[in-house]
């Protein structure tokens, strides 16, 4: 069966060094290309690939971001990435697969390989790697009807939870995300994030004010939101109190 490859790399001789070395594998097909993430949903879109040479450093949207927004069902994903070897460990312990700058072609047919033995989805390979990786998430693509909203993570005031979904609430928007919050908690940064209630994660940069409906019971008022309700569990009072540096009467 042929394995239909979509190359996705913002360098463009580093995309046809990939192209040209994939052309000793009768097997394959390299159905397109990407110079940038967004670009890289689309094509997916677009031409169905089994496969997404992915690199991980691209500038506005980054490999990880693109996995991570990928469809379901959607391609399997082979990293490529140009860092030092001690952040390859987190990738090593993912247990997914990825090629080091410069390819090598021998590795890159250990990488087909494994490709076509590996039986789960992007989105858990990619959350895999995310749940590694030190550095917190910076762009996030989220779908929205027929296009992908890309967003700086700290336009982001509040995470709510939604059943099995998330409520996204950018630039007062509410934008839809099939991240769970115990997920996203991971990835946002933790001196700007912070999860506020087991159905909510507020950007304190964006708390206006807290409102009190009860004994020791609060709700955030955001700046961006302003109907938005966001519910402050009793035992997080405390702490936001802390880290906001302010009293609370109760």
């Amino acid at each position: 069966m042929t394995l239909r490859i979509l190359l996705v790399d913002d360098e463009a001789l580093a995309r046809a060094r990939l192209r040209r070395m994939l052309q000793s594998h009768a097997d394959v097909e390299c159905v397109g290309e990407a110079s940038h993430g967004l670009e890289a949903l689309q094509r997916v879109e677009e031409l169905a690939p089994d496969l997404l040479l992915l690199d991980v450093q691209m500038p506005e949207l980054d490999g990880l971001a693109v996995a991570a927004a990928l469809p379901q069902p959607g391609p399997k994903v082979v990293f490529v990435t140009a860092y030092e070897s001690h952040a390859l460990r987190a990738f090593e312990l993912a247990a997914v697969d990825y090629l080091l700058k410069p390819v090598n072609k021998d590795r890159l047919a250990v990488a087909l390989a494994r490709v076509r033995n590996d039986a789960r989805s992007p989105r858990e390979q990619a959350r895999s790697i995310i749940q590694q990786q030190p550095t917190p998430l910076r762009r996030m693509a989220v779908r929205s009807g027929s296009k992908y909203i890309v967003f700086d993570v700290d336009r982001i005031a509040a995470v709510l939870a939604s059943d099995h979904y998330s409520i996204l609430l950018v630039d007062g928007q509410e934008l839809l995300s099939d991240e769970s919050l115990e997920k996203l908690i991971l990835r946002l940064d933790d001196t700007q994030f912070m999860r506020v209630h087991r159905s909510a994660i507020v950007n304190l940069k964006f708390l206006q004010e807290l409102q009190q409906e009860g004994d020791r019971k609060y709700v955030a008022r955001l700046s961006s939101a302003p109907e938005a309700r966001v519910p402050i569990s009793r035992d997080k009072l405390d702490e936001l109190r802390e880290r906001l540096g302010i009293a609370l009467r109760g």
